[in-house]
């Protein structure tokens, strides 16, 4: 079903064209005036002769002097929209009892207290979608007419959403024992690497920041095969860039309250999804008096150039530092490894398309308030959630490793991601257009 709403978009506004072909009343400028659509062309000038003249007179020539042509339109327009949750599938964060596995003789940074599966553990974030708020965004359009009766010209149009962030964040003196679960590959099973945790003497604080940016521009031919008193339909095609940029941040530091040391770590998981096609679409317009409905449906076809992007730093800060590896910085954090840090791209075959409908009321001949709906869908996309992997190999990390090497022994886990989801967002719009 992933391009289902394709062939539902293509179905809905190709089918249609049969039904429109009629031809407009010869010389009627007073019904297209009245049918105007956004892009529909203001009737020309015109002359009449009354010949039937009163009592024997002559008759008189009457002038009628129409609008002028419509050349172009600009169109203005506030979005409130909303989107698919970004995924988040691996737990990140959780709570637990920190007498599960705790050996007062053994302590070290590989623990069972708030691994998956355990007494207590309690999952805090992760394991489930991010989801961001409704948001606001704008879209502006443009088009011009080549002829005066507005059956060929070229449009364009670009949209922009204000930047959305989802954040979570926890705090704790060592009361509320906090861990980040993982799947130890060293272990074989579940385990959890403590944040804060009161028997171990423990502090510290965790914060997971999800971001996101969309923006987006296409440029279309327009060609009017059918337009008559009140239904006017055009077929565009033309060229498509869409661009979604997040970021899913995860920050820490912990306190060992026993010898002073502290443990810093920040990982990013970065994606950049950026759309480039072709596409075709078709525009169905309906007067009424002074009430409109458009509807516009789009189908793009090409490519989506994928960039997943992973940064991971871990420090040792302190008068006791764990020696081996000593104070500094280290690569990789807690699910970002020397196994899948760096930059990767892709480039597979995507489909993105789009739907728009509007009611309008026509203020004027040349200006028209509407309220809609719009649904973009694209069909392959990575985000940053999708790259965070729960199996970990920490014989690669030199501060999280039992032995303080950093050298890999094992499986090289977390392995490189590039799984891939569907991606949407919807919503209602407000806006104007203005013809000229």
């Amino acid at each position: 079903m992933r391009y289902g709403l394709t062939i539902v978009v293509a179905v809905a506004f190709f089918g249609v064209w049969p039904l429109l072909a009629q031809e407009p009343p010869a010389n009627d400028s007073a019904s297209r005036e009245a049918a105007a659509p956004n892009t529909l062309p203001m009737p020309k000038a015109s002359t009449a002769a009354d010949s039937s003249g009163k009592d024997g007179q002559a008759g008189t020539t009457t002038q009628v002097v129409d609008p002028p042509p419509v050349h172009g339109w600009v169109r203005a327009e506030y979005l409130f929209w909303w989107m698919r949750n970004a995924p988040l599938p691996v737990p990140i964060v959780t709570t637990g009892n920190p007498q599960v596995g705790f050996d007062p003789n053994n302590v070290n940074t590989v623990n069972t207290a708030g691994a998956i599966g355990q007494s207590g553990t309690r999952i805090l974030f992760g394991e489930e979608s991010v989801r961001f708020a409704p948001f606001s965004g704008a879209r502006i359009g443009l088009g011009v007419w080549f002829d005066d009766d507005a059956r060929f010209g070229v449009a364009s149009s670009g949209f922009f959403i204000e930047r959305l962030t989802q954040n979570f964040s926890l705090t704790s003196d060592g009361t509320l024992p906090l861990y980040f679960p993982i799947f130890s590959t060293i272990a074989g099973a579940e385990r959890a690497i403590p944040i804060a945790d009161p028997l171990r003497q423990f502090s510290g604080d965790v914060g997971v920041q999800s971001s996101l940016r969309l923006w987006g521009v296409e440029g279309n031919t327009v060609l009017t095969p059918v337009r008559n008193f009140a239904v006017e339909w055009n077929l565009l095609s033309g060229f498509r860039y869409a661009d979604l940029l997040e970021h899913l941040n995860i920050n820490n530091t912990t306190t060992d309250l026993a010898f002073n040391n502290v443990m810093a770590l920040a990982e990013v998981f970065g994606t950049h999804n950026q759309f480039y096609g072709g596409q075709v679409g078709s525009r169905l317009g309906i007067q009424m008096q002074r009430f409109s409905i458009e509807t516009i449906g789009e189908v793009a076809i090409g490519v989506t150039h994928e960039v997943v992007d992973v940064v991971g730093t871990i420090s040792q800060l302190g008068p006791n530092p764990l020696i081996p590896p000593g104070l500094g910085g280290f690569p990789g954090g807690i699910f970002s490894q020397p196994s899948n840090l760096g930059r990767r791209t892709a480039d597979p075959f995507a489909v993105l398309s789009s739907l728009e409908i509007k009611f309008g009321y026509n203020l004027t001949p040349r200006a028209r308030v509407f309220a809609g709906y719009d649904l973009l869908y694209w069909s392959d996309v990575v985000r940053p959630g999708n790259q965070v992997s729960h199996a970990v190999n920490l014989t690669q990390n030199a501060v999280l490793s039992p032995t303080g090497a950093g050298i890999l022994v094992g499986p090289a886990v977390p392995a490189p991601f590039f799984n891939r989801s569907s991606f949407w967002t919807q919503g209602i719009t407000f806006g104007l257009d203005v013809r000229f």
